[in-house]
């Protein structure tokens, strides 16, 4: 069994303690005025220079310092961490929700039921959405930690690198979502046809026989769209490899955006703010050139296709696994221990007036029977 704090430095507020002290022994206790006949039966004394501080009302001074702490120790929030907590701990679920192309509600709802904490994570790249739910899980209470996966889960919409960013004590589960049929998808290709780049609109046609491609248009575009840098030594081999790869064509989406493919050697450029810089070696062997280029091509602007096969249950099954123990390093949430010491600290609050009340009472009848005795 051990102690743990929520909030460590309200510990410093213990030092408040000395306040009580000081104000006892610096507290002046004013002379009771009393009736005298005569003085001529007093005699004359000296008075000391220092007088020796006291501290008077003990109890109520044990009762202040104690209403100091228990406040102090409230605020910094005491987890008392016993076995049977830390099991409790394991038993319970903080749970990321990755939606990919997916807005089913009840899916969400059914994913979040049960859960200490949820939250839903959704982005355009899965592999974003992925890291964002990896530092929420990281910030939230002892627990153990899960992602759940909800979307069309056809195949290439997440792979093993997107999953290789969620660490392995991070629990993972997939719910597919059915989504209705891909009849019809839209792509664009980046062409070089008679010496001239082109754009080319293509319409693919899914259906239960078989797929259909159909072209739906074409437009110009700057010949300067996608060029190579390349050392002086290399740049025949670049100006042909592009050649090569455009006149095969390459799937395209951003034709606002301009590309220069850096090979390795080649003259730093000073591209403006629409152009996108690509760094690669120099291709060998040079009969190589064109496909190293084509493929690098089809990763910068690739189209917003879906492939219209679900991913399998078995691979589903591989990619799932369970949470781990939770994390020693996952920040403390109040387990309710503080509250004991806030309902202490009250009860001290009414034992010090309560205290004082009567010691007031006490000074009062005192007085009565010293004046009367006199009189």
């Amino acid at each position: 069994m051990s102690v743990n704090w929520i909030m460590p430095s309200a510990l410093v507020g213990l030092a408040l303690v000395t306040l009580p002290i000081m104000v006892h022994l610096l507290a002046r206790h004013h002379a009771r005025v009393l009736a005298y006949p005569s003085l001529r039966f007093l005699h004359e004394t000296q008075l000391a220079a220092l007088r020796r501080r006291t501290i008077r009302d003990a109890t109520l001074l044990i009762c202040r310092i104690a209403i100091i702490a228990a406040a102090a120790l409230a605020l910094a929030g005491p987890v008392l961490l016993t076995a049977a907590r830390t099991a409790s701990h394991a038993k319970r679920t903080s749970r990321a929700i990755v939606t990919l192309d997916s807005g089913d509600r009840s899916a969400i709802a059914a994913a979040a039921e049960g859960a200490l904490t949820s939250a839903t994570f959704t982005r355009p790249i899965v592999a974003d959405a992925l890291a964002d739910a990896t530092r929420w899980l990281d910030r939230q209470p002892p627990s153990a930690r899960e992602i759940v996966v909800i979307g069309d889960l056809r195949r290439g919409a997440i792979d093993d690198s997107d999953l290789a960013l969620v660490p392995p004590q991070i629990g993972l589960r997939f719910v597919p979502v059915a989504a209705p049929p891909l009849a019809v998808q839209n792509m664009s290709i980046l062409v070089r046809r008679d010496a001239a780049l082109m754009r080319i609109d293509r319409q693919v046609r899914l259906d239960a026989e078989a797929t259909r491609v159909v072209e739906t248009g074409s437009a110009p575009v700057p010949v300067d769209l996608v060029t190579i840098a390349a050392a002086p030594q290399d740049a025949n081999l670049a100006a042909a490899s592009l050649r090569a790869a455009l006149d095969a064509g390459v799937p395209w989406k951003d034709f606002e955006r301009r590309v220069v493919i850096m090979w390795d050697g080649a003259p730093q450029p000073s591209p403006a703010r629409s152009t996108q810089v690509v760094r690669m070696p120099v291709p060998s062997p040079p009969a190589s050139a064109a496909d190293a280029v084509r493929e690098v091509l089809a990763g910068v602007s690739p189209p917003d296709l879906k492939d219209p096969v679900a991913m399998s249950a078995d691979q589903l099954a591989r990619w799932t696994r369970t949470p781990g123990a939770p994390s020693p390093d996952a920040p403390l949430s109040d387990e309710g221990d503080r509250r004991w010491l806030w309902a202490a600290a009250l009860a001290l609050v009414a034992l010090e007036w309560w205290l004082r009340r009567s010691a007031s009472v006490a000074t009062a009848a005192s007085d009565v029977h010293v004046e009367a005795r006199v009189a």
